[in-house]
């Protein structure tokens, strides 16, 4: 853990005496002193860096040592986190590559049946436009059978009335065989036309 002392500069005015040019002259100059504790756990010769309190604020962005621990251990803290998240990111870049390989092989699949659903789509075109097709001849062919049939109808009908009348009953005579002949003609005349 990083800890950070805090204490105050004692200043104080030292006098020093030296002999120049025969003459005895009193120098005054600043003596500074940093007071440090036995509770601050420091070692003899230990190196100390000493960073004034006005600059805490543009380094750390506060002004008070408290927040600078603070600051420090949240710093650890985030450490600790970005071993975890660069752990996690692998993982997360395997699962990524996975994923990709999965869908690259779906997308083929998807791109194979997409062609195959076309092709089958074109064929079921062709085949509902020869369906059509079929379907119009047929109705033109059941149009002719139609025709075919009344024409097979009338012509039945003709040679039944001409077998009936080759053929001599027994209980007619010859006078109601006649007039039956000729009311039939009329009846195929009438058809006929």
């Amino acid at each position: 853990m990083v800890q950070i002392i805090k204490t105050f500069v004692k200043c104080y005015k030292k006098k020093a005496k030296k002999t120049v040019g025969g003459k005895q002259k009193v120098y005054e100059y600043n003596q500074y002193l940093i007071p440090l504790k036995r509770t601050d756990n420091l070692e003899c010769k230990e190196g100390v860096l000493i960073i004034p309190e006005k600059y805490f604020k543009e380094l750390f962005g506060v002004e008070d040592t408290w927040a600078v621990k603070e600051y420090i251990s949240k710093l650890k803290g985030y450490e600790r986190n970005m071993a975890e998240y660069k752990k996690e990111f692998k993982d997360l870049e395997w699962k990524h590559s996975e994923l990709s390989k999965s869908y690259k092989e779906l997308l083929t699949k998807y791109t194979k049946a997409n062609k195959k659903y076309r092709l089958d789509v074109s064929k079921l075109q062709e085949l509902e436009a020869q369906n059509e097709e079929l379907k119009r001849k047929l109705e033109l062919n059941e149009e002719k059978n139609k025709e075919l049939n009344e024409s097979y109808e009338r012509e039945l009908n003709k040679a039944i009335i001409l077998e009936n009348e080759l053929k001599p009953s027994k209980d007619k005579d010859f006078w109601t065989m006649l007039k039956s002949r000729l009311s039939k003609k009329d009846v195929i005349a009438k058809e006929d036309e």
